[in-house]
């Protein structure tokens, strides 16, 4: 039985099934969770295995390596790569029997010929490019392509799909773009090429162009109780991702004494400052940062007048202080009435999910209730002893059935 450590990330997979259930009630298309980015930060095996329990027909991951992941922990549903692959990468797209998205003919022989030496169907998507142009080909190609596809015994064109540019905020474009798909679906209808899967949206487009749902819609940040667009009315999403961590020091600092590294912040004051043991290394702090000099003039005034990252200890904010290291953050906790006391106490921090390091364990609550625990690349059975968490090493196969029980009744076992 070992302690859990200082830092953990609780997912709260009631929340995930309560925010499907949701978007389930918002739409007649399938609902296909997209799991890139290790589930959003939610941890990919666990949220993958929680949502094939809760019935999902596919999931899209971003490429063969989360798709091989998911099949390795025991996800059986279908697994769609968004992104194209390299040759290099096909052979094992197809033993793991994952779906491919195609964009380009070289793509296409090379899944045949794989497909026909392990005497297996490959299923594949083709993307089409409406107007991102990035990933896809031109509308006007599609057909050729899919009579391509169509002419290999070992492939099977599943489905057809677009990626709206700007769903969040420019309808008229998001429209032209689906009205170009639509297009190129009623050229494939008078084709004879049907039962297909069509689909377009993403989170955004889910709630701001509720035509473009189609047959399936990929919902990732939505399904984890994140958007940039408003909800219909009666509509709410919960939040499913919490950063924790414990304070490992606390001390006075003299007013103008400097803290932390390159004297960044000079103490206004008489401070009591706490030491929490997440930085950079850890993905706090962290932006991505697609140069662009509007956008840093904007993000330099942003910083002038925005709060500075927060830390929350029973329901109050505290501001984090000087530069953030490595491994350690500074916070004043000087408002705290007890400030001095609060070694050990643990607090909730605002963070990016999607940087945070995979090396911090996350904490499966089930009824609010701890129930599965993934740390070092494996599962653990929680445990609590004097108000602390432990944890007892557990198989995949008993992982498993935990989230199977807890999907079957929702209770403790």
């Amino acid at each position: 039985m070992e302690w859990i450590g200082p830092t953990w990330v609780e997912v709260d997979l009631d929340a995930i099934g309560n925010n499907l259930t949701t978007l389930r009630a918002l739409t007649k298309a399938h609902i296909c969770p997209v799991v890139k980015a290790d589930a959003y930060g939610h941890g990919l095996t666990v949220t993958g295995l929680f949502l094939q329990q809760q019935g999902v027909r596919l999931l899209a991951v971003s490429d063969v390596d989360e798709g091989v992941t998911l099949r390795q922990c025991g996800v059986t549903v279908p697994v769609l790569i968004l992104t194209p692959l390299l040759p290099q990468q096909a052979p094992q797209a197809v033993l793991h029997n994952l779906t491919v998205t195609v964009t380009s003919k070289e793509l296409i022989c090379t899944l045949a010929g794989l497909g026909q030496a392990c005497r297996r169907i490959v299923k594949v998507h083709l993307k089409i490019n409406t107007g991102m142009n990035r990933v896809g080909i031109p509308p006007e190609s599609a057909l050729e392509y899919a009579r391509l596809i169509a002419e290999c015994p070992y492939l099977m064109l599943e489905g057809v799909y677009t990626h709206f540019a700007e769903a969040d905020h420019n309808n008229g474009f998001t429209r032209k773009q689906l009205q170009r798909l639509l297009d190129v679906k009623s050229a494939f209808t008078s084709s004879g090429l049907e039962n297909l899967l069509w689909h377009a949206a993403g989170s955004s487009a889910f709630f701001t162009l509720p035509e473009s749902h189609l047959d399936l819609v990929r919902i990732g940040s939505a399904l984890f109780g994140q958007t940039r667009v408003g909800l219909p009315s009666g509509a709410a999403l919960e939040n499913t991702w919490n950063l924790y961590t414990r304070i490992v020091q606390v001390q006075r600092v003299a007013k103008g004494a400097p803290i932390g590294y390159n004297q960044r912040y000079t103490a206004r004051r008489d401070s009591v400052i706490g030491v929490i043991p997440v930085g950079y290394g850890d993905g706090f702090g962290v932006f991505p940062d697609n140069f662009d000099l509007w956008r840093h003039l904007r993000s330099a005034l942003v910083k002038l007048v925005r709060k500075p990252h927060q830390v929350s200890i029973d329901g109050c904010d505290y501001p984090i202080v000087g530069k953030i290291a490595m491994g350690l953050s500074c916070v004043d906790l000087t408002e705290h009435p007890r400030a001095l006391e609060l070694i050990g106490v643990p607090v909730r921090v605002q963070a990016r999910r999607t940087t945070i390091s995979r090396r911090i364990p996350k904490v499966y609550t089930i009824n609010g209730k701890p129930a599965l625990i993934y740390r070092h690349c494996c599962y653990w059975r929680p445990v609590v002893k004097n108000s602390e968490l432990y944890a007892i090493a557990v198989s995949v196969k008993t992982a498993k059935e935990i989230i199977e029980r807890r999907n079957r009744d929702g209770q403790d076992s």
